[in-house]
């Protein structure tokens, strides 16, 4: 498979907010939260999106603490991670207000439940303080939790819906990475069975290119995919279906 960004309808959707935010009336509404289904290429998109623009990328983990936050984006800026929490943040306040440059924290929902912000309260510190525009990418249900609490949620300048990938963002896939060549048919399929989850339209990408290497395909038209199972997915039936057959 080729190496390459693949430019969505959702990194169109990000970009158009991005614009949007900047031109914001007040300067501490800096965070955008970006929220869609599982598998559908939100880390790989904002990773890309932040290493392409020079944006702060971090990916927030079940196990991180206040301090942690800090010291994993303090690595990212290629600031010291020494001295206490307090010490951490205010080199990362002192970078950024000079620098304007947005952070992307992946996998959000780690920072906040119904019970606490505190975590997302270090973001806000930072926002307010600079003014930069911070992009949280959670699950669909993460704008919920932030709502539970008022003074982060009016925060919030804008909500980024990232939508299952259209047929026609499958054929840009297929164009940009693919080794052999895909009908139209075949693309039509990939998205069918990858029902518009980036993570399984590349799955499928790779399954073909195998089976078109094994068998000398020169290109792939629908009649050598057609029976053929894509990109299979692991789901509570076919674990059942799969300790049934061991039996």
């Amino acid at each position: 498979m080729k190496k390459g960004f693949v430019p969505t309808e959702n990194f169109k959707r990000l970009k158009e907010a991005e614009k949007l935010v900047a031109k914001r009336g007040a300067l501490e509404a800096g965070l955008v939260l970006v929220r869609g289904v599982y598998g559908i290429g939100k880390s790989m998109l904002t990773e890309r999106w932040a290493t392409d623009s020079g944006y702060v990328f971090v990916r927030a983990k079940e196990t991180w603490t206040k301090h942690t936050v800090l010291r994993e984006i303090a690595t990212k800026m290629g600031l010291s991670t020494h001295g206490a929490a307090a010490e951490v943040q205010d080199r990362i306040i002192g970078q950024l207000a000079v620098t304007m440059t947005p952070l992307i924290i992946d996998e959000a929902d780690h920072l906040v439940d119904r019970r606490s912000a505190s975590m997302l309260e270090v973001i806000r510190d930072i926002t307010d303080i600079t003014g930069i525009m911070c992009f949280l990418v959670g699950m669909e249900g993460f704008p919920v939790l932030v709502a539970r609490h008022a003074h982060i949620a009016s925060r919030v300048a804008r909500i980024v819906e990232l939508e299952p990938l259209s047929v026609q963002d499958v054929q840009t896939t297929v164009t940009a990475k693919a080794e052999v060549p895909m009908s139209a048919d075949v693309v039509a399929i990939i998205h069918q069975h990858a029902k518009g989850r980036m993570r399984l339209v590349l799955n499928a990408i790779a399954n073909i290119e195998q089976w078109a290497q094994a068998n000398s395909w020169a290109n792939v038209e629908l009649a050598h995919i057609k029976g053929r199972p894509l990109c299979p997915e692991f789901t509570s039936q076919s674990a059942a279906a799969s300790a049934k057959g061991a039996r």
